[in-house]
């Protein structure tokens, strides 16, 4: 039984869906998501938990301490595997004794289990070792919760493998031991009381597989990855509500739906991270800044989707494509330097990134996809560096909207300026799509990108624009201005 999702499904016998989230590009976005979600999320069901069991009428709580030598911690329970609720080991704990634990825990009352002086067999958590799936009642509709609420385990565990705490609602702790290299798909997945802040993992430890923390809402606080870490999987993070997480350099992979719908408020990827997947950084309503690695050829679809206060991120001049949705309702998005050898915007990449206050599209750019740039409400400019207008896709949506709206009902201003170079206009004009704008005019000085970090003190021979071309008095610090005709950023 590989995991809690796999488990389900094969009791339900409603088999979800194995196409992989990399398999799902090929599907449209919204049929992804929602493979996706019929993959990670069970939350249909309700949650039982049973009345602890009281022996001999005696409902007293009672704490053990006991030493084990590996397949006889029932035994050395006896009478009291019903009533204990905390719980010390010490000694050797084998594959039969976790089967005990989740016994005691889901029968009885046991809800804390200190294990810091233990010897795990070969130093591997068992698989599912407290989910088992008679705690599934398909009929009823709704999960039966074990009682463990906390869990000291001791240094010398290796692995966690998968499922290992599936569904353990009611966990709220648990330390990640010193030792730890492997942590298997689900092996935390809707833990949803799970507080542990910070999150730190030893150095050595290389990946976090798929699910690991999915819908771990409680998980509010701090990450901490190791320098060895080359891999976060698929959805590891879905749903939980991390703030911090830091990326460091060697780290090669972050998987599909990996951050859906955390809390982050800044990203740096690392130059050495060139797989990242669809959904990545989806709804991630706190996320200021990101930063995308050198080397990358295309953002994925949906990468930063409905990150609704991001206000800055880099497109590497490396990006030949933009994915669909990639920053899609990104509101606070200010303007993107589009680097030269961009060549395709996807369907809706841009759209409802309402503080976008001019465009710059390279000479290499040569596709626009549907509703890519529509509803930029807050747009003057727009500049076309292409002597030949990039080809425009008609909205399915909205038959017959161009990537910037429709033609009857404008969504991005139509009669802003549109430069283009010269010799152009007319063919912008007569070109499907640029056809939307009135407003044409060419021109052979084109907006460059930032090549340098200059400091500037403004003075009657330097002054100071903001994007928009007003005259600025007061910059401020870090902010990118217009100064002698270039873009800067100011270091007062």
């Amino acid at each position: 039984m590989k995991g809690l999702l796999f488990c389900v499904g094969l009791i339900m016998n409603c088999l979800f869906s194995t196409v992989s989230f990399a398999q799902t590009q090929n599907v449209s976005q919204q049929d992804a998501l929602a493979n996706t979600q019929k993959q990670l999320q069970i939350n249909r069901y309700k949650y039982s938990t049973k009345a602890p069991k009281a022996i001999d009428g005696n409902s007293d709580f009672n704490s053990m301490d006991i030493t084990s030598h590996g397949g006889d911690l029932a035994k050395l329970l006896g009478d009291n595997i019903y009533k204990v609720d905390s719980l010390v080991v010490r000694g050797t704990v084998d594959d039969v004794d976790f089967h005990t634990l989740w016994d005691a825990s889901f029968n009885g009352k046991l809800s804390v289990i200190n294990m810091e002086n233990a010897e795990v067999k070969n130093g591997i958590i068992p698989e599912d070792a407290f989910w088992h799936s008679e705690q599934l009642n398909i009929e009823d509709g709704y999960i039966t919760l074990i009682h463990l609420r906390r869990i000291i385990l001791p240094n010398g565990i290796k692995r966690i493998e998968d499922a290992a705490f599936s569904y353990v609602v009611n966990l709220e702790d648990v330390n990640i031991p010193s030792e730890l290299q492997y942590i298997g798909p689900s092996a935390f997945e809707q833990c949803e009381n799970l507080k542990t802040d910070p999150l730190v993992f030893p150095e050595g430890f290389e990946k976090l597989d798929e699910a690991v923390f999915a819908n771990c809402t409680n998980l509010t606080g701090k990450v901490v990855l190791p320098s060895t870490i080359k891999e976060i999987g698929e959805a590891a993070f879905w749903r939980a509500k991390i703030s911090s997480i830091n990326f460091p350099e060697g780290l090669e992979k972050i998987g599909d739906g990996a951050f859906y719908g955390c809390r982050l408020e800044e990203v740096h990827i690392p130059n050495s991270c060139k797989d990242l997947g669809i959904f990545a950084f989806k709804l991630n309503k706190e996320l200021k800044e990101m930063h995308l690695p050198d080397g990358i050829e295309r953002i994925p679809n949906n990468f930063a989707d409905c990150c609704i206060n991001l206000s800055h991120v880099n497109i590497p001049s490396s990006v030949k494509s933009i994915g669909k949705e990639a920053f899609q309702s990104c509101w606070c998005l200010n303007d993107v330097e589009l680097p030269l050898g961009l060549e395709s915007i996807d369907k809706d990449a841009f759209q409802s990134c309402y503080a976008f206050g001019q465009l710059v599209f390279p000479a290499t750019l040569n596709f626009l996809g549907e509703e890519c740039c529509t509803y930029l409400t807050g747009v003057k400019r727009i500049y076309s560096m292409a002597s030949e207008p990039p080809a425009c896709e008609v909205s399915t949506l909205n038959i017959g909207d161009t990537p910037f709206g429709g033609y009857d009902s404008p969504s991005t201003p139509n009669d802003i300026p549109v430069y283009v170079p010269v010799g152009a206009a007319e063919k912008y004009r007569k070109a499907w799509g640029w056809d939307y704008f009135t407003n044409f005019i060419e021109t052979d000085d084109f907006p460059t990108a930032i090549h340098n970090i200059n400091i500037n003190k403004p003075n009657a021979q330097n002054k100071v624009y903001d994007l928009n071309g007003s005259k600025v008095a007061n910059p401020q610090k870090g902010q990118i201005y217009i100064i002698n005709g270039k873009k800067r950023i100011f270091i007062n």
